[in-house]
C-alpha cells in the first residue's frame, strides 16, 4: 500500500520462461509492502501451454498475495492472444485502487519503479495512463536518445511504437540491454534517471508493456464497469481514451523498467547473453 492506496500488479500471463524473473521482483515488492496483491491473468491456451499454466498454479499455491484471474465468462475468444487482454480491466473496479500492468516478459523493476510510478499516478489523476521509462520500447528510446541516455550509435529511433530500430532491430535491442545490464550490474541505474515527466500525445500509438491506471478510470465506464470500448486495451489506453479526455499520457523519467523483446527482435536477442544476465540478477534477490 502506498499513500494509503492499495497497489495490484497484474500480468497478461502466458510465459513461465520470463515471468519467473519477473515475480522475483514482485516478490521483493511485497515483501517491501509497496504491493499487495499480484494477479497474472491467464492469456493461456489449455492445449500447448501445459507447463507455463501449472507454474502460474504453483505460484498460486505457494504466495497468498498471488491470484490467477481468468477470461470473463461469456465473452468472445478473439484469435490473436493480444486482443484478450482487454478484458483483464473488468477485474479492477476498486476506485481506490492503483493498478500496474507487467508484461510476462518484463525482466527487470528498479527498486524505486513501482513507488514513483504510484506517487506519480496519484499526483497525475488526469492522464489515462502513467509510464515509466520502458527499457526496450520504441518511443521510450526515442526519448531517451533525445537526452543521451541511450546513444545514437546504436541506431537513431523514430517516436513510432513500431520504428524500425527500436522495435524491429535485434541488435539494437542487445545494445541498449547491455547498456543497462552494465548500469544495474554496477548499481548506477540512477544515472539514467531524466528526472522530468514527457508527455504523449493523445492519439500516438505506444508500446503497454507497462502503466500505471487507476480503478476509477474503469469503474464507471460507459458500457459498464472495466467493459473496454473498443476493447484492445493498447488502442483503448494509448489512442482512444486520451482523446477523449483530451489529455495525454504521461512518461516519466524516474522509474526503469526493462522488456525483454518484440517478436522481430527475438532471435537476435535470445541469441545473446541477455537473458542470462537478467536471469542471474534475479536469482540474487
Amino acid at each position: 500500500m502506498i499513500d494509503g492506496h492499495k497497489v495490484v500488479v497484474w500480468t497478461p500471463y502466458g510465459r513461465r520462461d520470463t515471468y519467473n524473473i519477473l515475480i522475483q521482483y514482485l516478490r521483493r515488492d511485497v515483501e517491501r509492502g509497496l504491493i499487495d496483491e499480484v494477479w497474472a491473468y491467464m492469456n493461456t491456451d489449455p492445449s500447448g501451454q501445459e507447463q507455463d499454466i501449472a507454474y502460474a498454479h504453483e505460484l498460486a499455491a505457494r504466495y497468498p498475495w498471488f491470484q490467477l484471474k481468468e477470461r470473463p465468462d461469456g465473452v468472445s475468444i478473439h484469435g490473436q492472444k493480444q486482443r484478450n487482454t482487454g478484458y483483464a480491466y473488468r477485474y479492477m473496479t476498486d476506485p481506490d485502487a492503483v493498478y500496474i500492468r507487467m508484461d510476462d516478459d518484463l525482466v527487470y523493476v528498479h527498486e524505486d519503479a513501482v513507488e514513483n510510478l504510484t506517487r506519480k499516478r496519484l499526483q497525475m489523476p488526469h492522464a489515462t495512463a502513467i509510464f515509466p521509462a520502458i527499457w526496450n520500447n520504441a518511443i521510450v528510446s526515442w526519448f531517451l536518445q533525445q537526452v543521451g541516455v541511450i546513444p545514437k550509435e546504436f541506431g537513431a529511433c523514430e517516436p513510432y511504437c513500431m520504428d524500425a530500430t527500436g522495435w524491429a532491430n535485434g541488435q539494437f535491442a542487445v545494445d541498449i540491454h547491455h547498456l543497462l545490464l552494465d548500469h544495474i550490474e554496477a548499481g548506477t541505474v540512477s544515472e539514467l534517471y531524466t528526472y522530468q515527466d514527457y508527455p504523449i500525445k493523445p492519439g500516438v500509438q505506444f508500446s503497454v508493456s507497462c502503466f500505471a491506471s487507476l480503478g476509477s478510470l474503469y469503474q464507471s465506464l460507459p458500457a459498464g464497469p472495466g467493459i473496454l470500448v473498443p476493447d484492445e486495451e493498447e488502442h483503448w489506453h494509448t489512442v482512444h481514451q486520451p482523446q477523449v479526455l483530451d489529455s495525454p499520457n504521461i512518461l516519466i523519467g524516474n522509474a526503469v523498467v526493462s522488456h525483454f523483446t518484440f517478436f522481430p527482435q527475438r532471435a537476435i536477442v535470445l541469441a545473446s547473453d541477455v537473458l542470462d544476465r537478467y536471469r542471474a540478477l534475479a536469482e540474487k534477490l
